[in-house]
């Protein structure tokens, strides 16, 4: 596991709910929970960076709330501690998004910029 990967682990896994990469979320896991990307970045570059807040309902509070969380931690921009350095992560535009997956899954889209110094 990389650095940025590492930072990016810790910090979705840190709002209460299990976070998983977009390509490693378990065949048998149950809602709610979060996927993020972790972007090939080098040194001191940009790189897109999306999360994804998965809940079960027909409604949006719960997610919506979820998404609130994630988008008041990252505020203007945060710096996570990765290895020697840091990466960043800023709001992109458009920051968020509802997107219904089936009757019953609600998905909040979270679009973001991520900066690596490490």
């Amino acid at each position: 596991m990389t650095e940025i990967a590492k930072a990016l682990a810790a910090f979705y896994g840190s709002f209460g709910i299990p976070a998983y990469t977009e390509d490693s979320v378990p065949d048998d896991v149950t809602l709610p929970y979060i996927t993020y990307t972790v972007p090939k970045s080098e040194v001191f570059s940009g790189a897109t960076h999306q999360a994804r807040v998965w809940y079960e309902g027909t409604g949006y509070a719960a997610v919506s709330a979820k998404a609130d969380e994630i988008i008041a931690a990252i505020g203007q921009g945060v710096r996570l501690k990765a290895g020697r350095g840091y990466v960043c992560i800023y709001p992109g535009t458009p920051l968020a998004q509802m997107q219904p997956a089936d009757d019953t899954t609600r998905i909040v889209y979270l679009n973001l910029e991520l900066r690596s110094y490490v």
